[in-house]
């Protein structure tokens, strides 16, 4: 279990030219168109998939390790397996029994392993699990996943899966409000699940504003699943029941007196938005509480 980072040199140096205000307006408005038309993008893909509905190999028969959700046109879900498929319509055991569900009123299935069921209710898949509070963890969003997150309700930013081992993310801060001032952020992943509870990932947090650009490397190692997760960076998710987990993201600087910044809070979680609400505080922060820290994750 590792979690290593590089510094990368930054690419800018007093013995450059600074680029012109004008180049560097242009640069941030091509940012900001590129990430308004990313979420104008993203905002209309779930439409497209409700309105394609199931796919034929998602219309098959699991067995007792598997259960299957269905969710329908109008909302509601059914949590059982599907017991046999025709060609109008499956056969769908729930707890309660046996019942007929025409495919054309299914707007979408998805299957989980048996073990998501607790005490008789069906804990729904962490939506924010390839990450903590800002740091990532060793899983990868799948093909076609991805989310919009926003830090501090200043730091809009988002992550998408290109295939199941290799994703992008970025975002550009809301303030102090001139294009050319904007702090943004660029960060590619590549990764691969070693076992359903092994993950490894490696990647780069690049980040800039108009004085310069530089940034991180970084390898990280995930014990867990997506409702337990630990790192060797000392930060961890637990699950403590279908809509709550506890969270702590923790650092080790490697500079004088070597501080110390950790962090602790909860995340509601919700099938498609989480919420994290958190205290972060250093070691040498003099006592005191912390400063509140909020996100909020939007998975589509």
């Amino acid at each position: 279990m590792t979690y290593a980072e590089a510094d990368l040199s930054p690419v800018t140096s007093p013995e450059h030219s600074p680029p012109t205000p004008g180049t560097m307006k242009t640069t941030s408005a091509y940012l900001a168109f590129a990430f308004v038309l990313l979420a104008t993008f993203t905002a209309f893909a779930p439409l497209r998939a409700q309105d394609a509905g199931p796919s034929r190999d998602r219309l098959r028969v699991v067995d007792s390790t598997k259960i299957q959700v269905i969710t329908m046109r109008d909302g509601s879900s059914l949590i059982g397996r599907i017991v046999s498929a025709g060609t109008d319509s499956v056969e769908f055991q729930m707890g309660i029994g046996r019942v007929s569900v025409a495919i054309k009123d299914i707007r979408e299935i998805s299957e989980a392993d048996s073990d998501s069921m607790h005490d008789g209710e069906y804990w729904f898949p962490n939506a924010n699990s390839t990450r903590l509070f800002f740091a990532p963890t060793g899983q990868m969003l799948k093909k076609g996943e991805g989310y919009f997150s926003d830090y501090m309700l200043i730091f809009p930013g988002f992550a998408y899966g290109l295939t199941d081992n290799v994703s992008i993310g970025g975002g550009v801060s809301l303030i102090p409000g001139e294009l050319d001032n904007q702090i943004y952020y660029f960060t590619p992943k590549v990764g691969v699940s070693l076992s359903e509870k092994v993950h490894v990932s490696t990647g780069f947090l690049v980040a800039g504003t108009r004085g310069g650009t530089g940034g991180i490397g970084y390898g990280v190692g995930t014990f867990g699943d997506g409702d337990a997760s630990a790192l060797a960076m000392l930060g961890g998710e637990a699950r403590v029941s279908r809509r709550i987990a506890l969270v702590s993201e923790n650092y080790l600087l490697p500079i004088d007196n070597n501080p110390i910044i950790y962090s602790f809070g909860v995340r509601f979680l919700g099938e498609k938005l989480t919420t994290d609400l958190a205290l972060v505080n250093s070691s040498v922060g003099g006592g005191g509480i912390g400063i509140p820290y909020v996100d909020f994750v939007f998975k589509f």
